[in-house]
């Protein structure tokens, strides 16, 4: 009985949460009503977001992952022009 009892306190305190929950929105949903420039600026907004997912979506469609500098196909071309590069500059600092 002792669990039936707690079983329906839960569901009565879930229904109480619903039900203030449901008040909260409402009360938002006046509000905007009321406030016609702050709906269409939410709206704007919303639909500025939708279109910024959409475009996210596609980036990570045609995105590739991520690579590290060594797995480069050029990467020992460009390795030996930095150590060329390092070379000429020891070398004309040591003429100096």
């Amino acid at each position: 009985m002792l669990l039936l009892t707690s079983y329906r306190h839960l569901k009565m305190v879930k229904l109480f949460r619903m039900l203030m929950w449901k008040r909260s929105m409402e009360k938002h949903s006046k509000w905007f009503d009321k406030h016609e420039p702050a709906q269409n600026r939410f709206e704007e907004n919303e639909e500025w977001l939708e279109e910024l997912e959409d475009r996210v979506v596609k980036l990570e469609h045609d995105s590739h992952p991520a690579k590290d500098l060594c797995e480069f196909d050029s990467y020992e071309e460009f390795k030996n022009e930095i150590k060329q590069m390092i070379k000429d500059e020891l070398s004309t600092q040591s003429r100096q």
